[in-house]
């Protein structure tokens, strides 16, 4: 009895101790406040379910339902629940985690043991807990500043006429432009992109001119005066902008993959940079993506 009190125990502590490690990860990488008191209470609740498997009379908790219930549970005590798609991003990185950290505690195993036995020590626990910590402390940022934007990029081709301007664009789920015409999606891309694609006078025009309006006007007497836009838009400390836009021939996006043009979409014209580190010229509504 004594020897399964201390089981129990080590138990007990072990579940307590890994389940802080990847709700404070979890928090991390998922942009969610580090609430100490949330997270010790729900990693008890952990604790205390992993004890309760050494106990045959409760396997009935222990199918995949009841995983899935016990873990939606204390994903919520430990990091809120402000909406069902919050509250998905949330259980989906606290899945990722503990799935990366077992990986981490396997693999320490076969690289120690010569035998490959699967036979864990609390060294192998240690080393599945520093790359947890490790991810909560570098992970956000390599996600936010490599591996995101690695996948939300794609090469985009836009083709005025018979000439082809080329560019990095950035998927943006935020783009909600539309021209107001013909109710379908506007790219955005840098003035500094397009511009070898334009006909002297609309450079002159967008180069010369000083605010949208005088923008407007003067592209508005251009040899492209039939392929001008205005789409309204509304971003911090401007609600109601006009940005210029220009019809585009085509536009095709990941043309390695995708020979499939988009005919006749409109190209909003941004004078400034979209990226300060030049990663992309263009952003790409997500409509656009979700057609490919």
């Amino acid at each position: 009895m004594n020897q399964a009190k201390v089981y129990a125990d080590l138990t007990f502590i072990v579940n307590f101790a890994m389940d802080i490690i990847i709700f404070w990860t979890t928090a991390k990488l998922s942009g969610k406040p580090v609430i100490y008191w949330r997270i010790i209470i729900a990693s008890i609740i952990g604790g205390a379910y992993g004890v309760l498997y050494l106990f045959p009379a409760m396997s009935q908790w222990y199918s995949l339902p009841a995983k899935i219930l016990i873990s939606c549970v204390i994903v919520a005590i430990a990091l809120g629940f402000r909406g069902w798609k919050d509250f998905g991003k949330s259980l989906l990185y606290f899945y990722g985690v503990s799935f990366i950290m077992a990986g981490a505690t396997i693999g320490i195993s076969f690289l120690v043991n010569n035998r490959g036995s699967m036979l864990l020590s609390y060294w192998w626990l240690l080393g599945g807990i520093i790359c947890a910590l490790l991810l909560g402390s570098y992970g956000d940022k390599l996600l936010s500043q490599k591996i995101i934007p690695a996948l939300l990029k794609y090469r985009v081709e836009l083709r005025f006429g018979d000439v082809i301007c080329r560019g990095e664009g950035f998927l943006d789920t935020g783009n909600g432009l539309r021209d107001p015409l013909t109710q379908r999606p506007v790219v955005i891309a840098e003035y500094e992109l397009i511009k070898e694609c334009l006909p002297d006078d609309c450079k002159a025009a967008i180069e010369n001119c000083k605010g949208d309006n005088d923008i407007l006007n003067a592209l508005s007497t251009s040899t492209w005066a039939h392929r001008i836009r205005v789409i309204p838009f509304s971003s911090i400390g401007k609600k109601n902008g006009l940005m210029v836009g220009l019809r585009c021939d085509e536009i095709i996006v990941d043309p390695d993959k995708n020979n499939c043009p988009y005919k006749n979409l409109v190209v909003g014209i941004y004078l400034d940079k979209l990226s300060s580190k030049d990663n992309y010229q263009l952003l790409i509504p997500s409509e656009i993506m979700q057609k490919i």
